[in-house]
């Protein structure tokens, strides 16, 4: 599939045929031919509705063939998807909705959600009008409630932006964290989200024969750009709803899996689950993620023959940026993090506080420049000159380049908790916790959790006089986060540790807790 243009996006996948898999779900087989039917369908009908590229339209999509249709179908049409996490509280989804302005919202029928799904009490909370919307001719019905811009808390913005829309080469915003606490919105382009898939499969190779399975969310960068990487291939997609290590076990195992997502947390999960079994035969590539993997970890899985490649990436650079491939050899053997490959036609340079490049084995800030950098941060120009420089993207994280130019990744910024395959954003914690009575400052921090990965505290500043109630702070958390966000303990301190400029020193405030164990 050579696709360059969105309008060639389902006439592509039509070509690919209705003989070659594309998607596995829950017993569903298929094909490329009934996929892009599919997808034409949806496509006409968010036509017919009114929705026109450029417009910015949330989703509210569980794993399914249904959500994988209508991605399809917002690609062809040249709509701005923002991709809304079902785990998130409603109250968060709200925000990411009125905070990005946008236009439309869609979820699936109440019948086909997951019991954690707010997606009708969102729509309805909203007021929003609904229409419904089921492809009657299509093999695959794509039923689907489409909420438009009547909504009461959106009609002010819709209407003061009725005729606006966003560059019409942007196809994707995506939530992720911001200074300030707020999460930010990263826009990405067909082009970033092409030129990152067809950047992966020339150094990790690719085949029509390649079955990847998605266990990641879809809607999180990593699971999006697996969609793509196949249906560019006209590889075929196994699909999970959620991480499960026991159908995953089954899958890598019966499914003649080649290409699988995973996070530390789940390597090892899976790793623990098969005991002392050799990786299955199928398996060539394992990308590893979201944070770097511990070497003890590395070395049972390389001994176990798992074809590990660690990966780093981040959103702003449509996913991947470098990866080690598995079967690149590493400059020292003890040390099976280190040598990642930067992607064919991207840029890694490792930079000083003052932005300039450092020499070989020094450590500093990973910068990245190439076709998969996004466009910016959406609304929020002055954050975007911060991040984009000369076409240089700042990550905020540290790392080194060794003499071949490999990339050996330190820390997946210093303050993310990676918590279950979720990114957790400490400062984003903090200004919502700063909003609960008597809470005067509070700084967030991550744990090592056996069976998450990591899980954030919270050490808080009561105002005088207000006494510690974590039960409260608790309650308080349960009603503004997703499960995953939320601390696993309070403690309550006089001061926090803050530098002379008054950043906190999380380094310093977790040290501490340790100690206090």
């Amino acid at each position: 599939m050579s696709v360059d243009r969105r309008e060639e996006w389902i006439a592509g996948l039509a070509d690919l045929g209705e003989a070659r898999e594309a998607l596995r779900f829950e017993g569903q087989q298929i094909g490329y031919a009934e996929l892009a039917a599919a997808a034409r369908e949806t496509d006409g009908r968010l036509a017919a509705i009114g929705i026109e590229p450029g417009d910015l339209v949330a989703i509210l999509a569980p794993p399914s063939v249904e959500g994988i249709v209508l991605i399809h179908a917002m690609l062809a049409r040249g709509v701005v998807m923002l991709p809304l996490n079902a785990r998130l509280a409603e109250t968060e989804q709200r925000d990411a909705i009125t905070s990005t302005s946008a236009r439309y919202v869609v979820v699936p029928r109440a019948d086909a959600r997951g019991p954690e799904s707010g997606g009708h009490r969102l729509v309805a909370g909203l007021g929003c009008g609904l229409l419904a919307m089921a492809a009657a001719d299509a093999t695959i019905a794509v039923d689907l409630d489409i909420a438009i811009e009547s909504s009461l808390l959106l009609d002010e913005i819709a209407h003061e932006r009725r005729g606006e829309r966003i560059d019409e080469g942007a196809a994707l915003v995506l939530q992720t964290s911001g200074t300030g606490g707020r999460p930010k919105g990263a826009v990405l382009g067909f082009d970033n989200l092409i030129a990152s898939a067809r950047a992966s499969a020339a150094l990790l190779g690719s085949e029509e024969k390649d079955r990847w399975l998605l266990c990641m969310p879809i809607f999180h960068i990593g699971g999006l750009s697996i969609l793509i990487r196949c249906a560019l291939i006209g590889a075929c997609v196994v699909l999970h709803d959620r991480f499960d290590v026991g159908k995953v076990v089954h899958a890598l195992e019966g499914e003649r899996i080649t290409h699988v997502s995973f996070v530390a947390t789940m390597l090892a999960r899976i790793i623990e689950a098969r005991g002392t079994a050799r990786a299955p035969a199928s398996l060539s590539v394992v990308l590893l993620g979201g944070g770097p993997a511990g070497a003890s970890l590395l070395e049972r899985a390389r001994t176990l023959g798992y074809p590990v490649a660690p990966t780093y990436g981040l959103t702003e650079a449509a996913s991947q940026v470098a990866t080690r491939p598995p079967d690149r050899e590493v400059l020292r053997e003890d040390d099976l993090a280190s040598g990642l490959e930067v992607l064919p036609g991207v840029e890694i340079r490792i930079v000083d506080s003052n932005r300039d490049r450092v020499e070989s084995g020094v450590e500093g800030e990973i910068e990245v420049r190439g076709p998969i950098v996004m466009r910016g941060y959406l609304e929020d120009e002055k954050a975007t000159r911060e991040a984009i420089r000369a076409g240089w993207l700042s990550t905020g994280d540290i790392g080194c380049l060794d003499t071949r130019g490999g990339l050996r990744v330190f820390d997946r910024r210093a303050d993310l908790i990676v918590s279950g395959g979720e990114n957790v954003y400490p400062a984003e914690l903090e200004s919502i916790l700063l909003e609960a009575e008597g809470v005067e400052d509070v700084g967030v921090f991550g744990i090592p959790d056996r069976e998450f990965g990591a899980r954030p505290v919270a050490v808080v500043v009561l105002r005088e006089g207000v006494p510690f109630d974590p039960d409260m702070l608790s309650d308080f958390c349960r009603a503004r986060m997703a499960r995953y966000k939320r601390p696993v303990e309070f403690q309550a301190v006089g001061e926090l540790p803050r530098t002379a400029t008054g950043k906190l020193r999380r380094r310093v405030l977790r040290e501490r807790w340790r100690i206090g164990r």
